[in-house]
């Protein structure tokens, strides 16, 4: 079982690795997810020669750490740091895409807006880009229901049936975390130079879709795609076929 070695203890990851990449996506999930969770979507990337890369982050999966506790945004920070070393030395030349789910998303604007030089591009899918009252309360269990992330019955049972799943945990951590994303989007992110394209399901309840949407209108960089009554979930949704082919359209695009 391949791990990524860090203070905090070794953290599980994932390569869909593509016969011949023409480029590879390093990849954070969000709250209460794993990596198991997105074979569908490697393989769609994988048919599309595209590599995906992807780290159980800490509290998840089979990764170490207190059920739901991502640890600081450095943290998974680092983790993507070393799955990127991984990708680049298995295919120095191919031209590396940062992406992150939820707070995965978080992290992933993080980094490029520190290191634009880092990534060719970037995807962000179900972004709280501004504060979600319903999150702010971090003395809060967060108990959801899976319902409220997708519509598809498959990922529906994986969220309820896989034991490595969830979707209750402690939220502090969590809510630590996004505060300071929050707090430093509003000055930062207008200043985004990374091409990066935002997907965002018009009926997201966690992140709601019009603060994505508004920055997309006054930041060059930012591609927004919204796709009609999904959910939180995107990546994982009814529609994640064809959430699959904007991003592979997208990374083809960048490409050239």
């Amino acid at each position: 079982m391949p791990f990524l070695d860090h203070p905090r203890g070794r953290a599980y990851y994932r390569h869909w690795a593509a016969e011949q990449p023409r480029a590879a996506v390093i990849f954070l999930h969000g709250f209460g997810e794993h990596t198991g969770l997105y074979h569908r979507y490697g393989f769609a990337l994988n048919a599309a020669g595209i590599d995906l890369w992807a780290v159980d982050q800490f509290g998840h999966g089979l990764s170490p750490g207190d059920r739901g506790d991502f640890g600081t945004i450095e943290d998974s920070s680092a983790l993507a740091d070393a799955l990127t070393e991984l990708a680049a030395d298995r295919h120095p030349r191919v031209p590396l895409v940062a992406q992150g789910h939820s707070f995965g998303a978080v992290v992933t604007l993080f980094r490029v807006l520190a290191h634009p030089q880092a990534y060719r591009a970037a995807v962000v899918s179900g972004a709280p880009v501004v504060a979600v009252p319903a999150l702010r309360d971090a003395n809060t269990t967060f108990d959801l229901d899976p319902a409220l992330l997708s519509a598809d019955p498959f990922y529906v049972d994986s969220l309820i049936n896989d034991p490595l799943a969830f979707v209750g945990a402690d939220g502090v951590a969590l809510v630590r975390e996004l505060d300071r994303g929050w707090d430093r989007f509003g000055a930062e992110l207008p200043g985004l130079t990374v091409p990066t394209l935002a997907v965002h399901g018009s009926n997201d309840m966690i992140a709601p879709v019009g603060a994505v949407r508004a920055y997309a209108e006054q930041i060059d960089a930012l591609r927004f795609v919204e796709f009609a009554g999904a959910r939180h979930d995107i990546l994982n949704e009814v529609q994640h076929r064809d959430v699959a082919a904007a991003v592979v359209g997208f990374i083809a695009d960048q490409l050239g």
